[in-house]
């Protein structure tokens, strides 16, 4: 009988005791949770995804701030700093505690007021979880929609081209044998592609977030045919696969308006 672990700190307690450093902090304008807290997904496996905006020049004061919230629950057993400049323009560190469940790690984001990504676009993000709000800058924005259809136009030539030219990588590393090959090359150039193409074709607003919310926002019909594809079982499932996923992927190509 397998027992889950208990562990000495919850999920509620990081968020608290993060929110209460944030809410001693002058420099702090607002902060918010999104992921699974701004679309009403959360469960135990939920990690945090937290968004601070700070004041010119504080960044780095804010992100001590919050280690040393942490700290005081838990030595922190793991911290990554991504490179800058992160994709949305933002610094952004992830951070997990010995003491606390594994998933229940933190995505921290720290913004200044100006410039880059701010995950406050419904369509896409959720309704943002407000922590604090002292200057009225966390309502909701409008999604930029001519933005988001260059985007997608722009990938959409891409996997035009692109899955039909590369399916014979699969193939072929079925055909030599090349188990762990044909397994990558499969996940690569037939399933994922297949997935982003039916999000476009679906549900275009979060066309590039691959496999998460595949439950809301693909149809049940066609979820539980991806769903099908996604675990071949052997060398001769993945060209078997790749074909089924090639049917779907056409079929569903042929739905979309033709490339300009």
């Amino acid at each position: 009988m397998h027992i889950e672990p208990v562990h000495a700190v919850s999920r509620d307690a990081i968020i608290a005791g993060m929110r209460a450093a944030l809410e001693e902090s002058p420099a702090v304008l607002a902060a918010f949770l999104g992921g699974s807290d701004a679309t009403g997904r959360t469960d135990e496996f939920s990690d945090i995804d937290l968004v601070v905006v700070v004041e010119d020049g504080s960044v780095e004061e804010t992100f001590g701030a919050i280690h040393a919230a942490l700290e005081e629950l838990s030595p922190i057993s793991h911290r990554w700093r991504l490179a800058d400049p992160t994709w949305h323009g933002h610094p952004q560190e992830f951070l997990a505690l010995r003491d606390a469940d594994p998933a229940h790690f933190v995505d921290l984001v720290i913004q200044t007021p100006t410039g880059g990504e701010r995950f406050l676009d419904a369509e896409r993000h959720g309704h943002a979880d407000v922590l604090i709000d002292r200057v009225g800058m966390l309502a909701p924005i409008p999604l930029d929609e001519a933005a988001l259809q260059q985007r997608i136009d722009a990938r959409l030539a891409v996997l035009r081209e692109r899955f039909p030219l590369f399916q014979t990588l699969v193939t072929r590393a079925v055909r030599r044998g090349f188990i762990a090959e044909a397994a990558v090359a499969y996940q690569d150039y037939a399933f994922r592609p297949l997935i982003e193409l039916l999000r476009i074709r679906h549900c275009a607003q979060r066309f590039d977030y691959g496999a998460r919310y595949l439950d809301r926002d693909l149809p049940d019909s066609v979820r539980d045919e991806v769903e099908s594809l996604a675990l071949p079982g052997s060398l001769a499932d993945v060209e078997a696969f790749r074909a089924r996923a090639q049917v779907l992927f056409e079929a569903t190509l042929a739905e979309m308006p033709p490339a300009a």
